[in-house]
């Protein structure tokens, strides 16, 4: 295939607006076609009682839960929910959540129709079959999972995060309602909307952009900048513009695929938040490709300022959160990971570690001794 040749893709069948999630739910689930639908759910979303309010209602279809998933599912997490799915004979899958919860709602539709283990389709294109049905209500607005095709997990046999895609993968519909942030805490909030500009930002900025990618990463991008104050004051409105910024900005980088953030971001060793992470090291990954983009993208860039002020966040490490192992674990996982490659400005070791220091990390010498950040 050409260099040249890039590829745009938007399967998922969006359905949005405040309030959707109570008005279409019922009606969704019924046309997935199974009797039996496995629920996955964040398990902070239920111990307030929202899922169960979600599900009260429904009607026409069973709804066991398989899963209530916190952060960061492992495989064997993912394996569980599956396992449960199956002797429960679900037919298709329902993921309410964050990006962690849907995440683990795709592994369950992936193996509802394929035999093995995920560990068997890492790193391919494609599953064997096509994954069962799959609704999905993200109660974040962040990850963008809703629209992905990639299921993200942990193993500590891998350094880095282990990810099972291919074309399929995806949920079928996603309910975009903002009233499902309306319980979010601020910090949480805060840190899914940083997620979801890096994936704008850092769709602007990798070699597979294309003229779709950039649309839509500029618009939501845009959205996130004017709606993420308004939304941490709960107005609805505003929180459904953010939800569908982050539905837009994984559409955008869910074709363009990922940089320099995300490649610093993958160790499967480094338990900080992932939204966290995005967040402290976006401004310097921004930085640094400043000259990679076009005078609009620039914009947003030059805006990234303000909008950390605004809502309080400082892009640095805290004292101790990634220490000299940690900062090597991030090094090693960026080099091996091909979003690094994506990045149009090529980062080797050394800019990997000057990124990171200017982010707070602390970074091992070269006689292995720590070394402070600047």
């Amino acid at each position: 295939m050409s260099a040249s040749v890039r590829e745009f893709s938007a399967p998922t069948r969006i359905v949005c607006g405040l309030g959707v999630a109570a008005d279409r739910l019922v009606d969704e689930l019924n046309a997935l076609g199974a009797p039996i639908v496995a629920v996955v759910a964040d398990r902070g979303f239920a111990e307030v009682g929202m899922l169960e309010r979600l599900l009260a209602d429904v009607s026409g279809v069973e709804t066991p839960i398989a899963a209530l998933i916190g952060e960061d599912p492992s495989v064997d997490e993912a394996e569980r929910a599956a396992a449960a799915a199956i002797q429960g004979g679900a037919g298709a899958v329902l993921g309410v959540g964050g990006g962690s919860a849907l995440v683990a709602a795709k592994a369950v539709a992936i193996r509802l129709t394929n035999d093995g283990s995920l560990l068997e389709w890492e790193g391919r294109d494609r599953v064997p079959n096509r994954p069962a049905p799959f609704l999905a209500v993200p109660t974040t607005a962040g990850s963008g999972s809703e629209v992905s095709n990639a299921v993200v997990l942990h193993d500590p046999r891998f350094k880095r995060h282990l990810v099972v895609r291919g074309r399929g993968c995806e949920p079928d519909v996603a309910l975009l309602d903002g009233e499902m942030l309306r319980t979010l805490p601020r910090r949480p909030m805060v840190f899914a909307a940083l997620d979801a500009l890096s994936h704008a930002l850092e769709a602007l900025w990798v070699k597979k952009a294309t003229s779709f990618t950039d649309a839509l990463a500029l618009d939501a991008a845009r959205s996130v900048e004017q709606s993420i104050a308004a939304a941490l004051e709960r107005d609805g409105e505003a929180m459904q513009t953010l939800i569908e910024a982050s539905a837009m900005a994984n559409l955008a980088c869910g074709s363009s695929e990922l940089g320099l953030v995300h490649a610093l971001s993958s160790s499967a060793s480094v338990t900080l938040a992932h939204g966290y992470q995005n967040g402290v090291l976006l401004p310097h990954v921004a930085a640094f490709n400043r000259t990679e983009v076009g005078s609009r993208a620039a914009a947003h860039l030059d805006a990234l300022e303000s909008v950390y002020e605004l809502v309080g966040f400082e892009p640095r490490f805290g004292p101790g959160e990634v220490g000299p192992a940690e900062a090597s674990q991030m090094i090693a996982a960026a080099l091996g990971n091909p979003f690094r490659l994506n990045n149009r400005r090529l980062a080797e070791e050394a800019e990997l570690r000057d990124l990171l220091a200017v982010a707070g990390a602390e970074l091992p010498l070269a006689d292995g001794k720590e070394g402070a950040s600047p």
